[in-house]
């Protein structure tokens, strides 16, 4: 009966988890020096090894669709989905954790019916398998004002001479506009002439508490490009004195005369000095236009491990709504499942081992 094979199968589950568990906390311990280690640790040393033994399984092929808002949103909140994550090494890579699923971000506190501040409003990450998570969104600071989670302040260019921003270079190419504005009474407007090259940054050394490093963050900001001729306007980070990765660009092909979102993914490495950070915005010297950018805003995104995907809500001009009928995102991610051993291992353990498409432990070992 229908019965009798479930309960054969509950059996069958039962006895596989007590020997998996039985082998990590017994022959694995014993096999990395770890005995008395929880299961936590021990699974953690075991992918520390195989990367120093240079041991991988067969990887599976997994992506992340683009981001769907519901046609019926309230707000113009942006919301934002990687599977960027590190090795052990500290090399960027696809989680591969993620599985074939629907993944719902639907706002469930909001300002009119729950007195949630605006600008953080919260959200439910609701992956199909596994516990949901809960987020909000990251809001826009105004002047002086410093956010727990957005490490930006004035991401909105209110404060009388940019006094929360730094011009290392190009002064006058940066300046308050108070006749474009998306969050407060003013945005910062970028004029280019074609010669000078403008350089304003802001310093997070400061920052009490200090920025989080071993953590993927979230850069976004809203823009408008009024005209441009020629060059860009770049907003990046610099980290230990280098450029991020992550360069949120605007140029020729950005379209013109509406606000718009950007917004992007970085990855603050452990060995990364949090007092050695810096939000900039930048223009080419050859330059020639004007660009407005308001609600700058940078945090860490939200992990839903078991999903493998992070998420990072930015603040729109339009506040979101849980009621009466809840804003809400659609996330589709995948894997080809092609590699058995890391296919158990991420249902069976919660985790991905160092894997590659020339792998040295054979797929038969997951039969």
């Amino acid at each position: 009966s229908d019965n009798s094979q479930q309960n054969l199968n509950t059996i069958r589950e039962d006895a596989l988890a007590q020997a998996l568990d039985a082998w990590i906390a017994g022959g694995l311990a014993q096999q990395l020096d770890a005995v008395g280690a929880s299961r936590t640790e021990l699974l953690h040393e075991l992918i520390r090894a195989m990367h120093a033994d240079e041991q991988t399984v067969l990887a599976n092929d997994v992506a992340i669709g683009e981001v769907q808002a519901a046609a019926g949103n309230a707000g113009d909140a942006q919301c934002y989905a990687t599977l960027m994550t590190v090795d052990s090494a500290e090399e960027i890579v696809n989680d591969e954790r993620a599985i074939s699923q629907r993944i719902v971000i639907e706002c469930v506190r909001d300002h009119a019916r729950h007195r949630v501040p605006v600008g953080q409003e919260e959200f439910r990450v609701r992956p199909e398998h596994g516990a949901a998570t809960a987020t909000r969104v990251i809001p826009v600071t105004t002047g002086g004002f410093e956010d727990a989670r957005n490490v930006i302040t004035d991401g909105s260019f209110d404060a009388d001479d940019l006094e929360h921003w730094h011009a290392e270079a190009g002064a006058g190419v940066f300046t308050r506009d108070e006749a474009q504005a998306l969050f407060g009474d003013s945005s910062l407007a970028i004029t280019g002439d074609g010669v000078t090259a403008g350089d304003l940054r802001q310093d997070l050394s400061s920052r009490d508490p200090v920025l989080e490093t071993g953590r993927v963050w979230a850069l976004g900001a809203w823009v408008r490009v009024d005209s441009h001729t020629a060059g860009t306007v770049t907003l990046d980070m610099l980290v230990d004195g280098e450029a991020s990765a992550l360069q949120l660009v605007i140029d020729g092909d950005t379209p013109t005369g509406e606000w718009l979102h950007m917004a992007g993914f970085e990855y603050l490495p452990r060995a990364a000095f949090p007092n050695k950070v810096i939000a900039r915005v930048r223009c080419s010297a050859d330059f020639d236009g004007v660009v407005n950018l308001d609600g700058v805003s940078l945090a860490p995104a939200t992990e839903v491990p078991h999903a493998g995907v992070r998420v990072a809500l930015f603040q729109g001009a339009a506040a979101p709504q849980a009621l009466p009928i809840a804003d809400r995102f659609i996330i589709d991610t995948s894997s080809d499942d092609a590699g058995r051993m890391q296919t158990f291992a991420r249902d069976r353990l919660g985790l991905a081992l160092p894997s590659s498409g020339t792998p040295t432990i054979s797929d038969s070992l997951a039969e």
